[in-house]
This record gives structure tokens, C-alpha cells and sequence, in this order.
């Protein structure tokens, strides 16, 4: 092989003939690029990435991870840039066309071994962006051979060129949709759901309508602000935040105290309610986000899934039990309306997971895309494009036009042929952005402050479901909380920290429930409590219902409708949630602590992206007992020290619900003793995460 040396050859040219110099340097300039070789200038550096790579490649495939595919994709650009700056000076290492080649050839092996989603999906954009460019690849590969070819090199150069583009292309184009690599409950599941043929038949359910509020804060309802003994509320002063409607679920009601959400985030607290058991046992301990190709500026966050959920989960798994499933099982109708979160495709659609008919989004508010579908047999059409959800003050009006019609058919079926029904109203207030409609022209009220009008209008529309749901009050549950705590906006009440954090304020949201007569008499179980409580409303009406202040959260709603119906829990998995029918019966004293299946003070943890940072759990002190949290090593919530650490932080919730003093020292017995509990769960996490029982 020829060595050009530029200063050889320009040294023969008299330096007094600038001209005849340029066009030596231009007949050097063409040389290069005639002949073009495979000199291997850094000759160890191609060879040692391509080892590399083949490693890498090893591993994509034999692990299936989806987020070495994202990377996957980031070293083919790199190859394909190395080629470039190598072609440029009229040479390539055949090691750097191979690396590129395996790069690409690994991605599309892996799509066809562990792809999701469709064959499209798997399959079209990877066999056009992989082949492509390992085709251009090839040609540099051959190009020495092209004896009678000009311009061998520039023609390389630019074969780079189209590599990096159509490799940056696939990367902005490209769907990581990718089987989940977990233990899988499918057999269980499947058992489950065909014992439930066995209590289809001859008993009378309850309809069930289910309003989940997203982001509200615990204080965030006017019904907080009549008692005038609650906790950490405005008592007895006129409420800033007027909800009537809401309200009245507790009139001859119950509304809780301490309810908890099981995730300071939307998409594990909604997990949890659905399944009765921890984010972490579907490994779902983040928001979920979209995973369809979206090539809007700063919208790709499909990206964000790879990366936070490491076993290729995008939602709430397939063979994970919902309640929605059960009751589907045992003969209901079910229904989901307004916000999902939990996974956009297969066995994370919404009718894939129990529903009959969901409308509404796949996603929060303020993602990329946000639009509005209409979803039945696992399939959907889209209803609202993202652009015309750019202006989202019709929302809550959309929704409801479309919930209410479906409510009257379901009470039509259930008059006519005894079908009960589950419509589980999921709305995406107050979530930011926010909007609401209260001068009627789609365009919001900038007059007052967005987040009141917001929820004072879901109310107002909540009203009217209400009265359609009036009809069939009696035979009917109606369940109201909150995924978790408030963000920018909203009222914890005092509470420690907001959404996002592991305090009080993160996790602590309202919770009402009021259960029909009629219910109530098939059952022989009315929902009341040993504590009665009456107060007066803004219009001067005076109202009543019960109150429980023991401790729950939302992954106890599922074992508690299964226990009151008399449906058995699945036995092959872990149900953390325990069911509240002691508290809401009037068997379990108003201040009881709450105790598990053992016998045992019931510990209540505290998750956030995967970590159990705190659990709350009653202790005896001079044998009475109280509910402490303990945080072992949990970031300041303060912006001003957020460098700083809770450090075995102890706080005794029933004497300062704020967490504002930290007891660890003066009951370092029972620090310890909850630190244990708390180590001790999390080993068993990490021994058997989704809760295996064999």
C-alpha cells in the first residue's frame, strides 16, 4: 500500500509557482481519494472497540435489557463517526466497518428475539434503519476492490455521512418496546381468574363507582374545614375550596383521618390501588411514560422507560391481578374514564387489565403526546389529537359527556338483567397544568386562582354523575381519594413535604366512602363506625357520618371490596393491603391501631423510585400505643438544605403529625425496632421482589 506524504510531494514544487503548488496539492487531494485503502493508522484502537462491541452485543442479547438497545444505537453513530474521520483522510479499519455492522446487526436480532408491541413496531423501523446503513457499510467495505471507480474516498466520506444520518434518524424513530424480563405470575394469575366462575353466580353485588383524584391534597375538600375537631384544618371557618359534591359521599358516610397513598407518584399509587400490593412488586417505581415515536422537540420521552425501569417493564404488568379483573370475573361491568398512566400498548392497555371500555388518556396532563382515546378488546382509536388537547378547559366537560351516558346505560343493564357495575372515574385534576372552564369559553378563567376554579368545577360535574348515580344509591359503593399529595398547588393541611416526597404531605390524601342501604342489608354489614361525627355546611345544613382514624392506604381498598363480598384473595402472591372492614364495621375501636393477618401492628412503608426510604408502625409506650415513621436516611425536603439528611429520624405521628420533632433519641427502642422492620423488608424485596408465594 502507497504512504502519501503531504510534505514530500510539496516540497518538489518550486515554492516561487504558488500556482503550480495548489495544483500539486489538488492532484494529492485526488490521489487519496482514487486510492482509497484500509491503512490501519491506530491500528490497536478499531480492534480493541470492536472486542468491545462484540461483548456489548453478547450481552443486548443474551440479557435483553432495552436500554443497552437505546445504547445499542448511540455506538452505531459512534462507529459511523469514527468511519467518517477516518474515510476523510482516504483510509478505513476494517475492525470499525465490522464494529458498526455488529452494532446494527445486534439490534435488529434483538427486536426480533425480545421486541413487543407490533410486528410494525418490532420490526419496520429497525430492519429499514439497520439495513440500510449496514449496506452503505458494505460498499466502503468493497470500495478498494472498485478499481475503476474515482473518488473512492469522497464516495466513502459520504457512505459515513449517510451511516450517522439514518443511524441519528433510527435513534429519533426507533420503539423500545421490549418483552418484560421478570418473574412471571401468568399461571397463577390465569388459575385465579377461573376459580372466580365459582362466585359468578347467586349473590346480588354492589355497583361500584370509584372517583380518583390526581394530585389533590389531603386538605383540598371543603368537608376537612367543617369539623371543627379534624387535624391541622381551618376548623369551623368558611372553606376556600367549596365541594359539595364531593362532600356528600361522607353524609351518612365514612371519610378517614390517616389514608395513605402507597406512592408519593401517580403511576405506583395507581398500581397500587389496582393489585392490593407495592409498586415494587410490579417493579413500577416511577411515573410511566409514553413509548410511542413522537418526534416533537423535547416530547421523546419514550427514552425515560428504558432507563428507570431496567426489566423492560412499561406498565403494569399482564399477570398482575387487578381489582377490575376480579370483579369482571364475578360478572360486572367495568368501566375506566379520564387518566390511565400505567402503560400505553399489549398487556398494559386499560382492557387488557380488567376494563370493558375505557375513555380517556393513556397519559398525565403535561406529556408528550396527550391525547384522548376511546379503548375497547385492547384496542383503541383516537378521539382528541394532542393539538387539540393543547387547551385542556373542556376536559373535565369531555369526560363527563362521556362517562354519564355509559353510567345510565350500566343502570339500565343492571335494572334490567342484575349486571352491577364498576366505573372507575380516574379525572386528571388538579395535576398541572392547569385549566378550568368557568366563563364557558374554553379558554379557562384567568380571573381567580385556576387550581380552586379547577376543583370546584370537577365538582360541579361531579354533581351530575352523582345524581344520575342517585338512582341506584342504595345498591351502590362509592369510593374518593387521591394518587398522592399535592405538587405546586393544594393543601396538605400542614403537612410535612408535598408530592414526590416520602412525608406526610406526599402520601396522606382524602378518603371518603359511603356505602347504599341496600348493600349494606345483603351483606349484613353497615359501614359505620363507633365514632359518629355531625357538622354544619356552608349552607347551614346540618350533616353527619363516621370517622375512622386508624391508619390505612389505597393497597387496602382491594383486599377490602374482595373480603366484604366474600371473594378469596389470590394465594400465589404477596397482598400487602389488609382489608378494612373491622374499621369501617364498628369491630375495630375509632383509634385502634391497625394490625396484619398475624395478629401483628400493621407496618406501612413508604416507597419512592424503588426505595423503601420510611415505614410507619405502631409501638407500645408505657402500654399505650402510637403510630411512629421512621426514616433512615431520606434527603431534606427543604430546597435550602438539600444537601442534608434525616438520619434515623423518629417522629411520633399521633402526638406531632407534622413530623416536626424527631424522638429517635428519647425512644431510641423503638427507632431501632422499626429501622429493623424496615431492613428487613427491604431484603425481602431484593430476595423475592413480586412477592412469590410457592
Amino acid at each position: 500500500m502507497e504512504d502519501f506524504n503531504d510534505q514530500a510531494i510539496v516540497s518538489e514544487t518550486p515554492s516561487s509557482d504558488a500556482t503550480a503548488e495548489t495544483k500539486q496539492k489538488k492532484r494529492l487531494f485526488a490521489r487519496k481519494y482514487d486510492k482509497f485503502t484500509f491503512e490501519n493508522k491506530l491500528k490497536s484502537l478499531p480492534f480493541v472497540l470492536f472486542c468491545i462491541e462484540a461483548a456489548f452485543a453478547a450481552t443486548l442479547l443474551g440479557t435483553g435489557f432495552n436500554f443497552l438497545s437505546v445504547c445499542a444505537i448511540v455506538f452505531s453513530m459512534v462507529f459511523a463517526l469514527f468511519l467518517l474521520l477516518q474515510a476523510v483522510r482516504g483510509y478505513a479499519s476494517i475492525w470499525t466497518i465490522a464494529s458498526f455492522i455488529m452494532s446494527d446487526l445486534s439490534l435488529l436480532l434483538y427486536f426480533f428475539i425480545w421486541g413487543a408491541g407490533t410486528n410494525a413496531e418490532r420490526f419496520g423501523y429497525t430492519i429499514l434503519f439497520t439495513l440500510i446503513p449496514i449496506a452503505l457499510a458494505i460498499l466502503v467495505l468493497l470500495m478498494p476492490k472498485l478499481k475503476k471507480l474515482t473518488k473512492q474516498g469522497l464516495i466513502a466520506s459520504i457512505c459515513a455521512v449517510l451511516m450517522i444520518g439514518v443511524t441519528v434518524f433510527y435513534f429519533l424513530a426507533c420503539s423500545f418496546k421490549a418483552k418484560p424480563t421478570v418473574e412471571s405470575l401468568k399461571a397463577g394469575h390465569d388459575e385465579y381468574l377461573e376459580s372466580l366462575k365459582a362466585h359468578k353466580d347467586g349473590v346480588k353485588r354492589p355497583n361500584i363507582f370509584f372517583v380518583l383524584m390526581d394530585d389533590m391534597g389531603y386538605a383540598d375538600i371543603s368537608m376537612f374545614s367543617y369539623l371543627k375537631d379534624a387535624q391541622l384544618l381551618n376548623s369551623g371557618k368558611e372553606p376556600t375550596i367549596k365541594t359539595p359534591n364531593i362532600d356528600s359521599i361522607a353524609e351518612d358516610g365514612i371519610f378517614f383521618d390517616n389514608f395513605y397513598a402507597s406512592s408519593p407518584v401517580c403511576s405506583p399509587s395507581r398500581f397500587g390501588i389496582l393489585t392490593g400490593r407495592y409498586c415494587s412488586r410490579g417493579y413500577l417505581d416511577n411515573v410511566v411514560f409514553p413509548s410511542n415515536v413522537s418526534l416533537s422537540p423535547f416530547g421523546n420521552t419514550r427514552y425515560f422507560n428504558p432507563f428507570q425501569f431496567l426489566n423492560n417493564v412499561d406498565g403494569i404488568l399482564g399477570d398482575e391481578i387487578t381489582i377490575a379483573e376480579v370483579l369482571k370475573g364475578v360478572g360486572y361491568d367495568t368501566a375506566l374514564f379520564g387518566k390511565w398512566n400505567l402503560g400505553d400498548y399489549g398487556e398494559y392497555l386499560p382492557t387488557n387489565q380488567g376494563f370493558n371500555y375505557f375513555y380517556g388518556s393513556h397519559y398525565v396532563n403535561d406529556m408528550t403526546p396527550y391525547n384522548f382515546v376511546e379503548e375497547k378488546n385492547g384496542e383503541y382509536k383516537e378521539e382528541f389529537s394532542h393539538a387539540e388537547m393543547k387547551d385542556q378547559s373542556i376536559t373535565t366537560q369531555r369526560v363527563t359527556e362521556k362517562m354519564n351516558p355509559y353510567l345510565k346505560q350500566q343502570i339500565k343493564n343492571y335494572k334490567d338483567s342484575g349486571t352491577p357495575f364498576f366505573s372507575y372515574y380516574c379525572t386528571p385534576w388538579p395535576h398541572a397544568p392547569l385549566f378550568a372552564n368557568t366563563n364557558g369559553n374554553g379558554q379557562g378563567d384567568t380571573t381567580d386562582d385556576t387550581y380552586i376554579n379547577c376543583i370546584e368545577e370537577f365538582d360541579a360535574y361531579l354533581g351530575t354523575t352523582l345524581d344520575i348515580l342517585s338512582e341506584v344509591a342504595d345498591d351502590s359503593i362509592i369510593i374518593f381519594t387521591s394518587d398522592n399529595g399535592p405538587g405546586k398547588e393544594g393543601a396538605t393541611g400542614a403537612l410535612k413535604g408535598r408530592k414526590n416526597t416520602t412525608f406526610e404531605g406526599g402520601h396522606k390524601v382524602p378518603m371518603l366512602m359511603k356505602v347504599g342501604k341496600n348493600v349494606a342489608a345483603n351483606y349484613g354489614k353497615a359501614f359505620e363506625t363507633n365514632d359518629p361525627v355531625s357538622w354544619t355546611n356552608t349552607k347551614g345544613e346540618k350533616k353527619s357520618g363516621y370517622r375512622v382514624t386508624s391508619s390505612y392506604m389505597n393497597i387496602d381498598i382491594f383486599p377490602t371490596l374482595l373480603d366484604y363480598m366474600g371473594i378469596p384473595l389470590p394465594t400465589d402472591r404477596v397482598i400487602d393491603g389488609v382489608s378494612m372492614l373491622p374499621a369501617l364495621t364498628n369491630t375495630l375501636p375509632a383509634n385502634a391501631k391497625v394490625k396484619d393477618r398475624d395478629g401483628n401492628y400493621r407496618a406501612l412503608y413508604y416507597i419512592k423510585k424503588g426505595t423503601v426510604q420510611s415505614l410507619q408502625m405502631p409501638a407500645d409506650i408505657n402500654g399505650t400505643p402510637y403510630d411512629f415513621k421512621y426514616y433512615q436516611h431520606v434527603i431534606n425536603e427543604n430546597s435550602a438544605f438539600i444537601d442534608q439528611y434525616y438520619n434515623n429520624y423518629l417522629f411520633n405521628l399521633d402526638l406531632d403529625p407534622i413530623e416536626g420533632y424527631n424522638v429517635s433519641k428519647q425512644y431510641a427502642d423503638v427507632a431501632l425496632k422499626l429501622k429493623n422492620q424496615l431492613l428487613d423488608f427491604r431484603k425481602g424485596l431484593q430476595t423475592n421482589r413480586r412477592g412469590i408465594i410457592k
